[in-house]
């Protein structure tokens, strides 16, 4: 990934919270980033994993991404797995493998007994594995880890290490944040430090002046090492045995030297790991990968008497993960919405006063276009009601994440479609009640309707509330407005301006029901219907990129 002149400020006219920052991240690197609170280390990871979208320069190359905001909030109507799940789901895993790799994490976390807990019962520390694992499973290439390991346990900690260490041997870039000097130190491959707006190299804490670990392994004879091994380990092949290769790491890329080795093709047989006492001097010029060494005589691989071993890390295979389309991904993060909502029980209040507003107007034996004109008009607050819930129902860190799995803008259509689809499924149901209950006739009671063509009628008109309370939903939440109080205020004008001001598809839809009542004639609202779809798809595209603009 690849940040060139990367600045970033909040308003028209705010101050600059970065600015002209030039950053490329290769693949398989681990990122440590630095500075005093308040410089802006959570902006540029929101930048990094792609949350927010940078004021002025340009970033490219972003790839698949998770990210790992520093609280969790416990607001969300599922449980831990039911959680993960999703979220394995929104990244682009089989809901069957999702199931799986969400019990793996969270035993890896310690965390198995919590997952049929719901996420409001969690403590801060067990809802943060959740966070991390909601991450992890994705198995990303790009991890953003803004504090992810505070509020987390020793054992959580030391996994965390491990899971990191293992994305930057499968490839991957980690770029994380920590108040803890000490978090992953002598690890990273780059380091950089955050201050006066802009990015300056840093040397990463000392790793090397720790225990060692060496690692003994059998390969092909003359096999070449996996390339790129982290921490740039001393290499030595014995001459006598060309097969044979003793290397010597820090601690701190042990591990992620293991999984390199065991998961090459073809892979190298560990034989022996002990933990030296002492830092080895520097490979001597000459003696790298490929080039014999004499040793002197030493005993069989084998760890030494008293020695502590490193421990292997287990290698899973898996399946090739492949590329969900875009339609995948919203339809994914949609299911997520609607399933947020339907378990928030918050869809109850729309549909009673839906419910309500019916009951009042709609009566046993009155004219059939007058009625569902009726019900088409009721839906259109209701609708707009469904979408505000929709697109705020997620608290600020779950957003975060969900946006940076599939990028704000579509995260928020997704929203809009999701209180779309109710207020359709509502209006559906509407008309049906409607059409059970009412007389087909005119207003006089004396000419006859035929039902069929009234039915489509009542569902087009309904459509087209539908979208215009879409519309209106969309302009009076987030990202354009962000205040509750002046939201609903809004909402509910911009929902009575949508049905009585002249020219609205609305307007245009119900009126034509009603006066067709009065011959007895079907007028379909296809051209209102085409006006409100035209409008909802301009403000869908006008809030989405102000989603990925700002918060």
């Amino acid at each position: 990934m690849i940040l060139r002149g990367v600045g970033r400020r909040y308003g028209l006219r705010g101050p600059w919270v970065l600015r002209g920052l030039d950053l490329e991240l290769p693949a398989g690197s681990l990122v440590r980033i630095e500075g005093a609170n308040g410089v802006g280390k959570s902006t540029l990871l929101r930048l990094l994993a792609g949350i927010d979208a940078p004021t002025e320069g340009r970033l490219t190359d972003r790839p698949r991404t998770a990210y790992v905001p520093e609280r969790f909030p416990a607001a969300l109507p599922f449980t831990a797995a039911g959680y993960l799940i999703h979220m394995g789901r929104v990244h682009g895993l089989p809901t069957a493998e999702a199931a799986v790799r969400a019990q793996e994490w969270l035993a890896r976390f310690g965390a198995a007994g919590h997952a049929r807990t719901p996420l409001a019962e969690l403590s801060k520390g067990a809802s943060q594995k959740v966070a991390v694992a909601q991450a992890l499973i994705a198995e990303p290439d790009l991890l953003v880890l803004d504090e992810a390991w505070t509020g987390l346990d020793t054992a959580a900690r030391d996994e965390l290490d491990r899971a990191v260490a293992e994305r930057v041997a499968e490839g991957a870039t980690v770029v994380f944040v920590d108040h803890d000097p000490r978090r992953l130190a002598g690890a990273a491959d780059l380091a950089y430090r955050l201050e006066d707006r802009t990015l300056t190299p840093a040397a990463d804490s000392p790793g090397d002046t720790g225990p060692h670990v060496r690692i003994e392994a059998t390969g092909r004879p003359s096999a070449a090492l996996p390339p790129g091994l982290p921490g740039a380990p001393v290499v030595e092949r014995d001459a006598g045995n060309p097969a044979a290769v003793r290397l010597t790491t820090t601690t701190a890329h042990s591990d992620t030297v293991l999984h390199a080795l065991l998961t090459a093709r073809p892979p190298w047989h560990v034989t022996g790991l002990s933990q030296l006492p002492a830092p080895v001097p520097a490979p001597v010029p000459g003696a790298t990968d490929g080039a014999a060494v004499d040793l002197m005589p030493r005993p069989a691989p084998g760890p030494g008497p008293g020695a502590t071993v490193a421990p292997v890390p287990e290698t899973v295979s898996r399946p090739a993960r492949t590329v969900r389309s875009p339609v995948g991904a919203t339809t994914a993060v949609i299911r997520y919405q609607a399933a947020t909502l339907a378990r928030s029980q918050r869809w109850l209040a729309p549909l009673l006063l839906y419910a309500a507003v019916l009951g009042v107007g709609v009566r046993a034996g009155q004219p059939l276009l007058d009625s569902l004109g009726y019900a088409a008009a009721a839906l259109l607050p209701a609708a707009a009601w469904f979408v505000r819930l929709c697109v705020t129902q997620e608290p600020l860190a779950a957003r975060t994440v969900t946006a940076s799995a599939v990028g704000p803008s579509r995260a928020h259509r997704a929203s809009l479609l999701t209180g779309l689809g109710c207020a359709l499924t509502l209006g559906a149901a509407g008309a049906g009640i409607v059409l059970l209950i009412s007389e087909p006739a005119g207003t006089d009671h004396t000419v006859a309707v035929p039902l069929l063509p009234a039915a489509l009628a009542g569902l087009l008109a309904a459509g087209c509330s539908a979208l215009l309370g879409t519309a209106v939903g969309a302009l009076c939440a987030r990202p354009v407005l962000h205040r509750h109080g002046w939201s609903l205020a809004a909402t509910v004008l911009g929902a009575l301006l949508a049905l009585v001001t002249d020219g609205s598809p609305a307007k245009a839809a119900v009126t034509g029901l009603v006066s067709g009542s009065l011959t007895g004639t079907v007028r379909m609202p296809v051209l209102p219907l085409a006006g409100a779809l035209v409008v909802a798809v301009a403000v869908a595209a006008l809030t989405s990129r102000i989603a990925a603009l700002r918060e």
